[in-house]
């Protein structure tokens, strides 16, 4: 007697093994898309929070001085205004500085306030040189963006000993903030740093709606009701790259690093942000005095705490609406 037959297993046959593959390949290619959707999604949402937390972190603020941050300069102001002479004892630099008990960095704040209030000085100070020789230096001139700038640079073989204070101190300039860190910004590094010394920023405040439109970076702080278009209708910070063509955006000190509406001749702009520049040189790539979002559509916080996208589509007449603060144009259906 023969024992109990076995059916024969067959294999797979090399058509039917590409079939396979050739199914997976086309699974993948569908579902990547659709996972990059839904992280880019959740990446934006958080951008959004993000701004959010500016916005309210702003309207706390006022709420306790009645009256914003300055945008630029000393807190408490001095004598003779927001420059760091008018009062050595008070901190000093951008906006995101004077808002860092509100956005729960009160340790870090009391710790620069600290350090200022014992050195009696709110500026790195020389405190020795030395060397010398090899000439006495020469003048450099660079440009940005059709911006020229000119600096002196200081004699070869010369060197100077620096008390640092205020932001720069150690602990202070390195930090880094995740309420300013746009997870979908290219431009941004793993340590959170511009220049490898300062911690960066994926936000800048609109300056037209921070300033009183005259006095450049130390304009006077603003109270909201001189926003006279109304809260809803100014935006109050947008998006940036962190570094935007070799410019990077320090987190605690915006005056130059920061250029959006407000360029290096302290003259106001409105300059139509970009959406998605790339970040080397070239004709779209990104222009450090614009501000730019990586996401498809620019992200801003308005005046009066809401968050909100602007299509790229927006026109530029809508924008500059939206930009001043107090010219009295309503904004657009584009809005």
């Amino acid at each position: 007697m023969g024992g109990p037959s076995i059916a024969r297993r067959r294999g797979f046959t090399l058509i039917e093994l590409l079939v396979v593959i050739a199914i997976i390949g086309i699974l993948v290619a569908l579902l990547i898309p659709a996972v990059q959707q839904v992280r880019e999604s959740s990446y934006r949402a958080k951008c959004q929070n993000n701004l959010k937390q500016l916005g309210l972190a702003v309207h706390n603020y006022h709420d306790t001085k009645k009256r914003m941050p300055p945008y630029f300069g000393i807190e408490p102001v001095g004598g003779c205004g927001q420059y760091p002479w008018c009062n050595r004892s008070s901190v000093y630099g951008g906006w995101f500085l004077h808002l860092l008990p509100y956005v729960e960095q009160s340790a870090l704040y009391n710790m620069i306030d600290a350090e200022v209030k014992q050195a009696n000085m709110n500026e790195n100070v020389v405190v020795g040189s030395g060397g010398g020789g090899g000439g006495g230096g020469s003048w450099v001139t660079v440009t940005y963006n059709g911006h020229t700038y000119t600096y002196w640079t200081g004699g070869g073989g010369s060197y100077t000993t620096t008390q640092v204070n205020d932001i720069w101190i150690e602990g202070a300039h390195q930090a880094t903030f995740a309420v300013l860190q746009c997870p979908s910004d290219r431009s941004a590094v793993d340590t959170g740093l511009v220049y490898n010394y300062w911690g960066g920023s994926s936000y800048m405040a609109n300056w037209n709606a921070w300033g009183d439109g005259t006095s450049a970076m130390w304009t006077p702080a603003q109270r909201f009701a001189q926003l006279t278009d109304g809260l809803s209708n100014v935006v109050l910070f947008g998006e940036a790259y962190q570094t935007c063509d070799s410019l990077g955006r320090i987190a605690l000190y915006s005056w130059f690093y920061h250029t959006f509406g407000l360029d290096w001749y302290g003259q106001g702009n409105t300059l139509m942000f970009q959406v998605q520049p790339g970040l080397g040189k070239c004709p779209t790539c990104c222009d450090n005095w614009r501000a730019q979002t990586a996401h498809s559509a620019m992200n801003v916080a308005l005046g009066d705490g809401s968050v909100r996208s602007a299509a790229p589509s927006i026109s530029q007449v809508t924008w500059t609406a939206a930009m001043l603060p107090r010219d009295g144009v309503p904004l657009a259906s584009d809005w």
